[in-house]
């Protein structure tokens, strides 16, 4: 958000501005106490089961500089006279009315996109497709009258582009989305039957979402559906541009070629007969239809078919919320649960039925579908039906409901299949544990909070030997304490190099982009690539660019971190041939003397940059060398001050709005005068500590958990080795667990027979030497342990620690080191709030 100071936004909402300095500004927007902090504005708004009137304490403990109340809830409750309150009548409505200004006055054009299913993969991709036009995208699903103003609220670049998500689930909902947005171009992907119920007809849900088009100017443009026949009298009585996708005169043709192992090649092809074939990351027809309107979108919009193919080739839309785990036993997990209507049920069957191993079984796990109305008995048995067409043998029913109409439809074709009921989402795993073999695979679909995400994940857990669990409400929680201990006064870097420590890099990006961050530093131009290709708009930083592929840092708006002289040079020749001109920082060695230019030419060089016509100089960063040990803090006081007399120079010759970034997450812990206006959080976004101090002095919450199982029991006796070399000899008859975790996944051969691993729980020492791909603990005294029971090798899980700071002493490594080496075949997980 631009700032904007309380006064002005008590004048455009109405509010009465109590307990204030006026000119106190806000640049971040937030309804959840716990990610508030210093320059946040809080929206106490009252819901079905909470009240943020109850948690005005806590937003401005965390930092809150204001908070919009009700009226009729604020005068009946204990408030503190120093908070600063904006009273209105209603929070929601003042924040929707915010936002409406907030566009107004600082946002450019605005595409908004709409539909039943695919809003948010169409709108990442068209994000993507236009990362040269330094395009703005609302972050995840934000796209409900509260979810829009927040997305309007959090982009932060003036006059920007930007691509907004419109969802209703009621009737009136699109006008309010529609005053807004306000768009200037409209997307709309395709009209279900999600919340048919209250709507009562299927024209009658054409005809809200169409409403979101209804001032769209004569010099835009509405792109929609041409295979819908209920949206062409609508499409009518718009006053702009009217195209179709998938009609005969389509503004862009996207034709599906062969299908491959991990995706679908697909044809490209324009009007006046340019055509270029390229592979997506996608088998699903669904997923291909979106990204065949994002594709028409940009190409409305000026971006060319070279451009296009260039950003879709190889093109993975993570934005699904589907995740897929190709676990080492063979079998396949889909997890699709957090949406249930029929046109996301039909879409997940055809792109699991599509993905999955000819070798296996195909078995479907269902929760019913919401919002069906009086048609819900023949959707569900419709769904029924198509279950059996796609060839799924098994169909597990969870829960109650329209079920009953399921299990009729899927037997009606295919008599044969196998029907389960289960009462409980938690019982399934239990059930296909035994069923399950190689090369199965298991789709879970059902409605949000049915369970049926816990469900899947409990059994990719149970099935996958070797898992590492990424919480991302626990690294949503860190970025908020770490904009807590900034106050408000400097940006975060997420620093999602070596792969994002491991964590798989284009995932964890996509959902660090949904935390309000707008700066992402990765160390290659290919990491770079990766993200902007998830539809990521943020500024992304490479720390290491690539000489020779300027082309990919022009062509996905990377910036490039200089260090050197003869690098400036060589990319003002390359740019020179391609007639752009691109930001780049410059790096300053401060006394690390690894990379960087001197401190006595920053100045020349700054002005070579200036005078190229090539490139701007937008920031200047450095790298400490021991912000983490105490003993070396004269040291770092020396590195701050050259920095800080660069800066100073830098100042004096007219560089007055640089971004200063040198701080990483031992120095915004332990040096504050070293935080300028951004620091890099890099392995603190995890809750691990480079150093014992840094430790101590911030608390963090552990956002990672490396997991594995007992695969075997063995009896060792007194005086036996085990393990290569001999090097342990049992000292007592031992009885001796197998884990199925070794030095290839990331288990560091240094601790051999050293520390212990939580085996259910309870400590359990290792023993023996840490093999390639298995290591040994000692069980013998632990209660009630079986093959298959869980253990936790490091990090946090099922609510048991091991701080990996402290595994890693063991080993003589560190954490960061400890994290990166995590290997290929072990599983990601992931878990969201």
């Amino acid at each position: 958000m631009i700032p904007v100071e309380l006064r002005r936004i008590a004048d455009v909402i109405g509010g009465e501005l109590r307990s204030a300095q006026p000119q106190c500004k806000v640049d971040r927007v937030s309804t959840d106490s716990r990610g508030v902090s210093p320059n946040t504005l809080f929206i106490a708004l009252s819901g079905q089961r909470t009240d943020g009137h109850s948690f005005l304490r806590e937003a401005f403990h965390n930092g809150a500089s204001g908070a919009i109340v009700a009226r009729a809830v604020i005068d009946e409750i204990s408030t503190d006279p120093r908070w600063p309150l904006l009273v209105v009548p209603s929070p929601i409505r003042s924040l929707q009315c915010l936002a409406k200004w907030y566009r107004d006055r600082f946002i450019g054009k605005v595409i908004a996109v709409t539909g039943s299913n695919g809003k948010t993969i169409t709108k990442d991709a068209l994000g993507a497709l236009l990362n040269k036009l330094r395009v703005a995208t609302s972050p995840g699903s934000y796209n409900s009258h509260l979810g829009l103003p927040l997305a309007v609220l959090s982009i932060e670049r003036r006059n920007a582009l930007a691509v907004l998500e419109a969802g209703v689930s009621e009737p009136g909902e699109m006008s309010i989305l529609e005053d807004i947005a306000a768009p200037d171009y409209g997307i709309l992907i395709n009209v279900g039957k999600a919340h048919l119920a209250s709507f009562g007809s299927r024209r009658a849900l054409i005809q809200e979402k169409m409403t979101l088009f209804k001032r769209i100017p004569r010099d835009g443009w509405v792109l929609l559906p041409f295979d819908d026949d209920g949206i062409a009298e609508f499409a009518t009585q718009l006053h702009c541009q009217v195209y179709w996708t998938g009609g005969p005169d389509q503004p862009l043709a996207l034709l599906p070629l062969a299908p491959v192992d991990d995706g679908q090649v697909v044809a490209l092809s324009t009007p006046s007969g340019e055509r270029r074939e390229v592979l997506v990351r996608s088998r699903s027809p669904d997923i291909i239809h979106d990204l065949h309107v994002a594709a028409s979108a940009a190409y409305l919009l000026g971006v060319s078919l070279d451009e296009i193919s260039s950003t879709l080739e190889g093109y993975i839309p993570v934005s699904t919320r589907t995740e897929v785990w190709s676990l080492p036993a063979g079998v396949r997990i889909v997890n699709d649960s957090h949406s249930s209507d029929p046109i996301s049920v039909h879409s997940a069957l055809r792109a699991a039925a599509l993905g999955a191993p000819h070798s296996g079984r195909k078995i479907f796990a269902f929760a019913g579908m919401n919002d069906t109305g009086s048609q819900g008995d023949v959707e569900h048995r419709q769904v029924g039906a198509h279950v059996a067409e796609c060839d799924f043998s098994h169909l597990f029913l969870v829960g109650e409901g329209n079920l009953q109409h399921t299990a009729e439809g899927f037997r009606s074709v295919r008599p044969d299949g196998v029907v389960v009921s289960v009462h409980d989402p938690s019982l399934l795993k239990d059930h296909l544990l035994s069923l399950l073999h190689w090369g199965d695979t298991v789709l879970f679909k059902g409605p949000r909070n049915s369970g049926m995400v816990e469900a899947a994940r409990d059994l990719a857990g149970s099935i996958a030997q070797r898992t590492l669990w990424v919480d991302l409400a626990a690294i949503a929680e860190n970025v908020a304490r770490f904009r807590r201990r900034l106050g408000g006064r400097a940006k975060i870097m997420a620093v999602l190099k070596a792969l994002a420590y491991g964590t798989e890099l284009v995932h964890l990006a996509f959902w660090i982009s949904r935390l309000g961050i707008d700066h992402i530093g990765v160390s290659s131009t290919s990491e770079g690539v990766a993200i902007r290709k998830t539809g990521v708009s943020q500024d992304i930083y490479v720390f290491l660019p690539d000489l020779d592929d300027v082309q990919n840092l022009v062509r996905n708006r990377l910036i490039p971190i200089l260090y050197s002289a003869d690098l400036i040079e060589k990319y003002d020749a390359s740019l020179r041939g391609l007639g752009h001109v691109i930001d780049v920082h410059l790096k300053v060695d401060t006394g690390m003397h690894r990379l960087g230019v001197e401190p006595d030419i920053v100045v020349d060089l700054a002005r070579r940059i200036r005078n190229s016509g090539t490139m701007r100089l937008t920031g200047i960063c450095t790298h400490f060398a021991s912000a983490d040990d105490p003993d070396q803090d004269q040291f770092t006081q020396r590195q701050i001050a050259t920095f800080n007399a660069v800066a100073n120079a830098l100042r004096a010759e007219g560089f007055d709005d640089l971004l200063m970034h040198a701080a990483n997450t031992a120095a915004t812990v332990r040096f504050p005068e070293a935080h300028y206006n951004m620091v890099r959080i890099g392995i603190g976004l995890y809750g691990l500590c480079p150093s014992a101090t840094v430790q101590r002095e911030m608390d963090l919450v552990l956002a990672i958990g490396l997991t594995s199982r007992i695969a075997s029991i063995q009896t060792v006796k007194r005086g036996e080795s085990l393990g290569y070399n001999r090097t342990y000899i049992a000292d007592r008859d031992l009885k001796v667990g197998v884990v199925p975790f070794g030095y290839d996944d990331g288990m560091p051969w240094s601790r051999s027979a050293r520390g212990s691993a939580l085996v259910s729980g309870q400590p359990a020492p290792i023993v023996g030497r840490v093999s390639m791909d298995q290591m040994q603990v000692d069980i013998t005294d632990l209660d009630g342990i079986e093959v298959g029971a869980p253990v936790l090798l490091y990090g946090s899980h099922g609510g048991y620690v091991i701080r990996p700071e402290e595994v890693a002493e063991q080993a003589g490594t560190m954490p960061h080191e400890l994290l990166v080496r995590v290997g290929k075949r072990v599983t990601r997980i992931y878990t969201e709030p």
